[in-house]
């Protein structure tokens, strides 16, 4: 009976039995990487099917080991399909080696701005030495025995910019790539790059530019489903317009969204659009709309269909092999597939006249994902698909009732406004957790996808379709050329209006704390408790979900709150690549940033992406000052970012200003971001001092006032970090021997427990006066993974080695935190990378 009861109720808002125990499974497969949130999890789950269902003790217990089974088994089947990671050859982990490889394709997909990602598998290679490289690739090619290759596990992710071929699926290559370890960005609370990548069973990656690289390809295999839709796309290409419309108009149809442009790109990710670009559960819906449409015109010729089969079903029965083509075109990507999935299960619920299939089929398409691959749980694009469609389902329907029905036309209209609102804030309002905890920011112009949404649908997807089905009827081609043109254009001007609006500003984008996986839960939990409480048979939330929640929400804040009022101070190197960034913490929460980090790619902000999310992880995007050394890109791009977003106490320089682009963003920055008009760059000299509190205090020993260097980089800000008198770290910037001679001829104190190797590494830097003078215990280096450069330099390394000087950089162990639990040298060191 107290089964029955629970379905009654929670047949409309709330999950049944099964559907938790799924949750408590998905759940065991988060536990691989995320144990104690994953247990907490699944603790949080069967309380709350405790507390709706209200169970006798012994069947308390029987559902707790029924969660603990489901979250084990879950554990276990996710466990044995994730792709074990392999003991590299030596040669590929230690140096830049390039390599003649020989491989078979295994999947090409289109990547924005013009690159195609090739996946090789059942790859061998064979080394090459300096002295071959550059050469022809079919000489190399007999250069070396059989017994000479090495045996390449797993696949390996070539990124291939301006390419001068399209393989297909099974064809062979052999090729001379740099192939080299993934290895991404180890930051604490940063984006796991390499776990990603394992996911899929990459484990080494290789880049080329241009069409003119050492490369032979095998005959291509017959490959009739591939060969039709390079065919079609062929075809598209000749009849679209080369415009930025025209582009967005390519992806919508078929994925490929190699032509959009980077205008394009950023405008539409500060507008909230992003997720209109990428095919998914909204691509789906204007398909199975196709299918509606036919249902429609079927009635119109044959009334007496819908005697034979509702209207509604045999839409459904349309739709569905549309939405497998469509499928097909997009190249079966996941996200298309997990859409298709959903859909699907959604419509064989409406034939079979099941209520509820909203919630039912969501999760019988998870069910039917996580059988198939249960790593898909850790696929951002699946738990944002998940997490709207779940919005919909349990959010909307209490949006939606606080505005009562109504007679008369213009508060039934008023009424139909408030529904499309309302299923956009369902859906964002559901989204917002995920945003929050995997970028940091968040775009509050959700509101623009109620304008834009439907008429890029109606005006360009549904049109652009109709023009790819005429592009393959014969003697069509000059139709499919005029519609395709009027969807392009369409899209062409929605693009312009937006990018009117994001040069006026109208898009600000928010830097936001980056929720603990606690408050998540917390907030999951107090979701769940407010929606009981407006259950009909539940006048009253149950008490005990609401105050996990709320503890759960409190509890990080309350820890962070005792750490930083801990006397204690802390230096952290952010692994930001073959660049710096530095954050100094002091007692109370105090915190400076050192430079930002930066990156040569037009396309990729560290900024954005690496250093933002790491400071925000946990705390507000605050700093009390930024510190930008010298104006080299390496150190002052990621600081455009954080200026714009960040509330910044204080912005120090050494006088110097970049030029060009990033000159240009940072006035920008400075001009329109959340600190416009308040935080002006004041100029750092020899002397000066930056007091943090406590004791705490930052001592500029370089450059004097007047100091004129060879170049940008011996005129440095130098830093020592000093802690009640005692020097803990020494942050020499760029600074090179000319500038470490004349700081030191100056008298200064340098002494520190801790010394950043200045300039990466370089020899150029090596000062045995530097060591001297700052005698530390711990030498630290920030530079890239396997950089083209080789830092940190060889000599530098061992003559650090003679003078007893440990060597930690970040390449080796990702981020470097150090803390000083007192004002002597002894400080712990602790790092992203085991």
């Amino acid at each position: 009976m107290g089964a029955d009861r629970d379905s009654a109720g929670m047949a409309r808002h709330g999950l049944l039995a099964w559907q938790a125990y799924l949750l408590c499974f998905a759940a065991g497969v988060w536990s691989l990487r995320h144990p104690q949130a994953a247990l907490a999890s699944a603790g949080l789950v069967w309380l709350g099917l405790v507390l709706f269902r209200r169970p006798a003790f012994a069947s308390a217990l029987a559902s707790l080991a029924l969660a603990g089974a489901c979250l084990f088994v879950g554990q276990q089947y996710a466990s044995f399909r994730l792709p074990q990671a392999p003991s590299l050859p030596a040669a590929l982990g230690e140096t830049r080696s390039t390599a003649r490889v020989f491989a078979r394709v295994a999947e090409v997909t289109d990547k924005p701005f013009g690159r195609l990602e090739i996946l090789l598998k059942d790859a061998r290679a064979e080394l090459l030495p300096e002295r071959r490289r550059g050469g022809d690739a079919a000489a190399v090619s007999a250069a070396a025995p059989e017994s000479q290759w090495l045996m390449l596990p797993g696949r390996i992710a070539w990124d291939w910019d301006e390419p001068g071929a399209r393989p297909a699926p099974g064809q062979s290559v052999e090729v001379v790539l740099r192939v080299r370890p993934v290895h991404g960005f180890a930051n604490f609370g940063g984006a796991d790059f390499e776990w990603r990548e394992r996911l899929r069973g990459v484990f080494l990656r290789a880049y080329t530019r241009g069409p003119d690289i050492e490369a032979v390809w095998g005959e291509r295999p017959a490959h009739a489903l591939w060969d039709l839709r390079e065919s079609l796309r062929g075809r598209l290409l000749a009849l679209l317009p080369e415009t930025p419309g025209g582009a967005v108009l390519l992806g919508l149809l078929l994925g490929d969204r190699s032509r959009i442009g980077l205008e394009a790109t950023e405008d539409m990710r500060a507008a909230g659009l992003s997720h209109t670009l990428a095919l998914s559960g909204l691509n789906v819906v204007y398909v199975a709309l196709l299918g509606l449409g036919l249902a429609w015109l079927a009635g119109m010729v044959r009334p007496g269909v819908y005697v034979r089969i509702p209207r509604q079903k045999l839409a459904v029965l349309l739709s569905l092999p549309l939405v497998a083509a469509y499928v097909w075109l997009g190249q079966g990507s996941p996200s298309l597939v997990r859409a298709a999935l959903m859909y699907g299960s959604w419509g064989i619920l409406l034939l079979l006249d099941r209520g509820r299939p909203l919630v039912d089929g969501l999760f019988l398409a998870v069910a039917l994902m996580l059988v198939w691959d249960p790593l898909a749980v850790y696929d951002l694009g699946l738990q944002m698909s998940v997490a709207a469609v779940a919005g919909l389902a349990f959010l909307y329907p209490w949006l939606d009732a606080l505005v009562p029905q109504a007679r008369g036309r213009a508060l039934r209209l008023a009424r139909r406004v408030w529904q499309a609102l309302a299923l956009t804030l369902s859906a964002n309002l559901a989204l917002l957790p995920i945003s929050l905890w995997c970028f940091g920011t968040y775009p509050p112009n959700f509101l623009l996808n109620l304008a834009w949404v439907p008429v890029q649908g109606m005006l360009v997807q549904l049109p652009g379709m109709a023009g790819l089905a005429l592009a393959v009827a014969p003697g069509a081609e000059t139709a499919s050329a005029a519609v395709l043109s009027f969807a392009a254009l369409v899209q062409g001007w929605m693009l312009d209006c937006l990018h009117l609006l994001a040069a006026r500003g109208w898009f600000p984008t928010w830097a936001v704390l980056r929720p603990l996986w606690p408050e998540l839960l917390g907030a999951s939990a107090l979701l769940a408790a407010a929606s009981a409480s407006l259950r009909p048979d539940r006048p009253t939330p149950p008490a005990a979900l609401a105050l996990c929640g709320l503890l759960l929400v409190v509890w990080p804040h309350a820890l962070l709150a005792q750490d930083e009022m801990r006397d204690a101070v802390r230096l952290s190197v952010l692994d930001v690549g073959q660049s710096q960034a530095v954050v100094v913490e002091a007692p109370g929460g105090r915190r400076v940033l050192v430079d930002g980090g930066g990156a040569m790619s037009p396309t990729f902000d560290i900024g954005r992406s690496v250093v933002a999310p790491a400071l925000a992880w946990g705390r507000p995007p605050r700093l009390d000052a930024v510190v930008m050394t010298h104006p080299d890109a390496d150190h002052a791009q990621g600081l455009a970012w954080i200026l714009r977003h960040f509330r910044v106490g204080a912005f120090y320089t050494n006088g110097r200003w970049p030029e060009g682009r990033l000159g240009l963003a940072l006035d920008q920055a400075l001009a329109e971001g959340v600190n416009a008009g308040r935080l002006a760059p004041r100029v750092l000299t020899a002397g000066e001092r930056l007091d943090l509190g406590e004791g705490v205090v930052l001592e500029v020993l370089h450059p004097a006032d007047g100091y004129a260097g060879r170049n940008a980089n011996d005129e440095s800000v130098v830093l020592r970090l000093v802690w009640r008198g005692q020097g803990l770290a020494l942050l020499p910037g760029d600074i090179q021997r000319d500038g470490i001679e004349a700081m030191l001829d100056a008298g200064v104190d340098a002494r520190a427990a801790v010394l950043l190797l200045p300039h990466h590494g370089s020899k150029s830097s090596l000062s045995g006066m530097l060591y001297e003078a700052v005698a530390p215990d711990l030498a630290l280096a920030s530079c890239g993974f396997l950089n083209q450069y080789r830092f940190p330099n060889a000599d530098v390394a061992a003559e650090l080695a003679g003078r007893g000087i440990p060597l930690a950089a970040t390449p080796w162990r990702g981020m470097l935190r150090l803390a000083w639990a007192g004002p002597g040298r002894e400080f712990g060191l602790t790092s992203a990378r085991p």
